[in-house]
């Protein structure tokens, strides 16, 4: 149409870009020009880079979210689930890495921008906030809570402006976040993976979640995500640590009970061991008849267990093999098949016999896209409904439960990543007014809610705590060092009553110095970890000590650290219905420094000594049973 075209100068070469330049006008440059990182490459990701490179964005990174090693077997490929919903990929993908395969597909669209595809785990060390110091915006396209929040914090202190997403079903949301200005993605409460009691989950359960949580989390392997992770019962790493029944036993669950249950994974990690040393079938027959026979008959002698409970019903491996039930036809898909007694028998020898093989060599985590692994886990929650009498479900009902998969429509997320570099030209024009989080409902009188981002939660444990970069060198720094440098490069009174934690171990304070003189490396704190510097008398805020590799003790970012805003109540408080008022906290109001302990606080001194001890590298244990379902 006359009057409309592009000016002669944007038509110059490559005319690709003039309905852009057209739209952004003289931001078209900027755009060129732009930095822009995207964490995952799923159904969100691959449509943010497809738009982003046919607007013409200069330089583009895409990290597909590992979560564990990339030596492990067929960590994060494609699989044929993806495909009606993520168009960067083909069916000759198959199990090839994401990031790579959708650099590749989208760089067809727009040779001219430079795409760098890292088929990495996300929290590896080269990720590191210089990493993200380069980019002008991090657009976060993640499907899980853990990496959500990972990505959040990196982003806060490094500064840097990011765009989170997430879809299920018809719905979707986009929330721009620019750090110190609007409230991140820690600075509200967001819905924690579901857990059950441990003695639900190994002794009575009562639903197909049940059964398959046990296959998943307890029988097969550890749940990489945790931490630390959970003892390995078949194809994982050798671990005697028993932290989660002490922490069940702690909750009050029956001391009875989980004396029993010690005693099984005892039993289970001897013939896990002797599995794996000789990977025959009688190993695997003697561990379908513990787990589904033997350990059942014990259950059954405790009769007030079943006083008001269907009573499960032993089964062996010979049993389950010899089953003369009818088995259903062979119709439909393969994962949409319910398996008879003896096929689930023959699936779990089978997937346990090729796991058992690799996991001699390398030892082995739950992929739900790894048929060994989803099928072994198919079998054998399938096998555990059986004996209590639960239905059963198909590999592919397994799958979306065990592996937290989210329903997804393809548009949902094709307008939701359009939504998502709408805010990200907004921030790359720097235009932070416009900012709003998006939200998308399916409704008959509206689809979209728009409104400005909140201001930062003041009681927000992420953003409002203040980021301190110190070069040290682990293995020669001590704790006393790190507290000395601390005080006197932050602006801390003399007197100042602080307090050093990693992590949740608390490392010092006023009646816990035993670990002043060791290393951080003692302390096992290495360079990439963040020590929390509390200032006990409520005054500064907290500062969050950055460590990056350094000849000595360097505190690199030079900062006068604020007074801690008033705030109200903490949020536990406020979530109870019975308290209604609401309490400012006034520095000048709270009690003159401590030099003792009272006796009251005794226990709670005790238990921060415990939470001081040296953490080990490896091991531990926490709620095996944990699965997100929404």
């Amino acid at each position: 149409m006359e009057g409309t075209s592009p000016s002669p100068s944007i038509m110059t070469g490559d005319a690709r870009y003039a309905p852009a330049a057209a739209v952004l006008g003289a931001e078209h440059e900027r755009v060129r020009g732009a930095r822009i990182l995207i964490v995952g490459a799923g159904g969100i990701g691959c449509e943010v880079l497809k738009d982003l490179v046919l607007a013409g964005v200069g330089h583009i990174e895409i990290v597909r979210v590992t979560r564990r090693p990339l030596t492990q077997i067929d960590l994060d490929t494609i699989d044929l689930s993806n495909l009606n919903r993520q168009f960067l990929f083909q069916k000759q993908h198959i199990k090839q890495p994401k990031a790579v395969v959708a650099k590749a597909s989208a760089s067809a669209f727009n040779p001219d921008v430079t795409v760098v595809a890292h088929h990495a785990d996300v929290k590896a060390p080269e990720f590191d906030l210089a990493f993200y110091n380069s980019f002008d915006v991090v657009l976060s396209a993640l499907d899980n809570l853990e990496t959500r929040r990972w990505v959040n914090r990196m982003c806060v202190m490094a500064d840097v402006p990011s765009v989170e997403s997430g879809t299920a079903g018809f719905l979707g949301q986009v929330q721009p976040i620019r750090p110190r200005h609007t409230e991140c993605y820690d600075c509200t409460a967001h819905p924690m993976p579901t857990t059950y009691p441990v003695c639900t989950i190994r002794s009575t359960p009562s639903t197909p979640v049940h059964c398959i949580v046990w296959a998943k989390s307890w029988l097969f392997p550890c749940v990489p995500a945790t931490d630390p992770p959970n003892d390995s019962q078949l194809f994982g790493k050798a671990d005697d640590d028993d932290a989660e029944l002490t922490a069940a036993e702690q909750a009050g669950e029956s001391a009875r009970e989980l004396a029993n249950l010690r005693a099984e994974a005892r039993q289970m990690r001897e013939m896990r061991d002797e599995l794996l040393a000789a990977r025959e079938d009688a190993t695997l027959e003697r561990i379908f008849d513990k787990v589904y026979d033997t350990d059942i008959q014990r259950l059954l002698s405790m009769e007030d267990m079943w006083a008001h409970r269907t009573r499960p019903t032993p089964l062996s491996l010979h049993t389950a093999l010899a089953s003369d039930v009818p088995e259903a036809p062979q119709v439909g898909l393969r994962d949409r098949r319910v398996l008879s007694l003896r096929q689930n028998a023959a699936l779990f020898m089978e997937c346990g016999r090729s796991l058992a093989a690799r996991a001699s060599q390398t030892p082995q985590s739950f992929d739900k896209d790894d048929d060994d692994s989803l099928g072994f886990v198919t079998a054998a929650a399938n096998l555990r409904a059986h004996v209590y009498h639960i239905p059963e479900k198909t590999r592919f009902e397994t799958k979306q439960i065990a592996g937290n998969i989210i329903p997804a429509i393809a548009t949902t997320n094709a307008v939701i990543s359009g939504m998502v570099v709408v805010q990200a030209l907004h921030v790359l024009a720097e235009r932070w007014d416009a900012l709003r989080v998006v939200s998308l409902a399916r409704r008959a009188t509206r689809v979209f809610t728009t409104f400005p981002p909140d201001r930062p939660n003041a009681s927000c444990g992420v953003c409002q705590d203040v980021y301190v970069r110190v070069g040290v060198d682990v293995a020669r720094t001590t704790l006393q060092q790190v507290l000395d440098a601390a005080r006197s490069s932050l602006g801390y009174t003399d007197d100042a009553e602080l307090s050093l934690a990693h992590g949740t171990r608390i490392l010092f304070d006023l009646d816990l110095d035993d670990n002043l003189g060791k290393t951080l490396a003692q302390l096992n704190v290495a360079p990439g970890d963040l020590l929390s510097v509390v200032d006990e008398d409520h005054v500064k805020a907290t500062a969050q000590l950055v460590l990056e590799r350094g000849a000595g003790v360097e505190v690199r970012t030079k900062v006068e650290l604020p007074n801690r805003p008033a705030v109200a109540t903490s949020t536990a408080a406020a979530a109870d219905d019975d308290a209604d008022d609401i309490e400012v906290v006034d520095p000048a109001a709270l009690p003159a420094k401590r030099t003792k302990r009272t006796h009251d606080e005794s226990e709670e001194h005790s238990a921060k000594r415990a939470r001081a001890a040296p953490a080990p590298e490896q091991g531990g244990a926490s709620a095996s049973a944990a699965i997100v379902l929404e």
